[in-house]
């Protein structure tokens, strides 16, 4: 099946012609910023974006605090997405935002004027099958490892809004070593012991049916963490933002992860031993259904999440 295109600084590009050399800064010096959205089937099967403006502002507030000189404003991004996604021709994948120095810059700081590229790309579930293969799928549930000897990185190291490629380096180096231990994904603490998130998921956990997750001051403002808070208080579960020990964690009745790829995915187990309740518990399916509903656009009190591809 050809590929869609992919847009780059203002046009459409075929997805073998987009490239960037090894030698750019966004490779050597790991400076690229990124973002990632989905584009959902709404109830009538149509194309819908979930929450693109939001994650074009994110985009955009990661490029400003690496110091990338972005020259595209949001409404020309959200409508350079738009038109992506309308050419992909795809009702259920991911959208990648990449914001990058192409050119050749020795120095760790670019030279003063390198301008920024942004590229689009539409990722369908496809694309990360194996050869010949269907398409991974997530588990429903996950056994989680929250590692000792590896720890968040702190906002003096990297602003943690930031979705800077450089600083997911850690974070893979803690992941590979719990999947060789059979775990499925990680949660890193803070340098004072508290949760923080995982590599790409925020967490929460339940605990007599409040939902408490970790403020903003060591984590990503994730969209589909914020879509939880915003779900959960319109139908009347407690939620708060609060800072989780490892001892939280493991009482917790439920707790499960966020991100746009999954959107909600249940913990089964902490460090091998399993939660109190089964998992998924009720109020982690009550969530993941509330998400789900607003991605297809059958919320009416959140339509304003969604905007539909023509």
């Amino acid at each position: 099946m050809p590929r869609a295109d992919v847009w780059i600084d203002g046009a459409l590009v075929p997805w073998d012609e987009a490239h960037v050399s090894v030698l750019s800064h966004a490779i050597q010096r790991g400076a690229l910023v990124f973002d990632v959205g989905a584009i959902r089937a709404g109830t009538g099967g149509q194309p819908l974006l979930f929450r693109p403006r939001e994650h074009v502002e994110r985009f955009l507030r990661s490029a400003a605090l690496v110091g990338l000189d972005v020259r595209w404003d949001a409404e020309a991004l959200l409508e350079a997405t738009v038109q992506t996604a309308r050419s992909s021709g795809a009702t259920s994948a991911l959208v990648r935002w990449s914001a990058f120095v192409p050119t050749l810059e020795p120095d760790v700081v670019p030279r003063v004027g390198a301008a920024a590229s942004v590229a689009i790309a539409i990722i369908a579930p496809e694309d990360n099958a194996p050869p010949g293969g269907p398409p991974p799928r997530k588990p429903a549930t996950v056994r989680l490892s929250v590692p000792r000897d590896a720890s968040k990185a702190g906002p003096d190291v990297f602003p943690p809004q930031a979705k800077v490629a450089a600083a997911y380096l850690g974070p893979m180096l803690a992941k590979r070593r719990a999947l060789a231990a059979n775990f499925d994904e990680i949660v890193l603490l803070d340098e004072q012991g508290r949760l923080t998130e995982a590599p790409t998921a925020n967490i929460f956990a339940v605990k007599d049916g409040v939902l408490t997750t970790p403020p903003l001051e060591r984590v990503l403002a994730g969209i589909t963490r914020d879509s939880v808070l915003a779900l959960a208080r319109a139908d009347g579960i407690a939620a708060r933002e609060a800072h989780l020990s490892l001892d939280d964690l493991a009482s917790a009745d439920e707790a499960f992860l966020t991100a746009t790829s999954l959107p909600v995915q249940a913990i089964a187990s902490v460090d091998d031993r399993p939660l109190r309740g089964d998992a998924p518990g009720p109020v982690t399916t009550r969530i993941k259904e509330a998400v789900a509903t607003c991605e297809r656009g059958a919320d009416e009190r959140f339509a304003h999440w969604v905007l539909e591809i023509r």
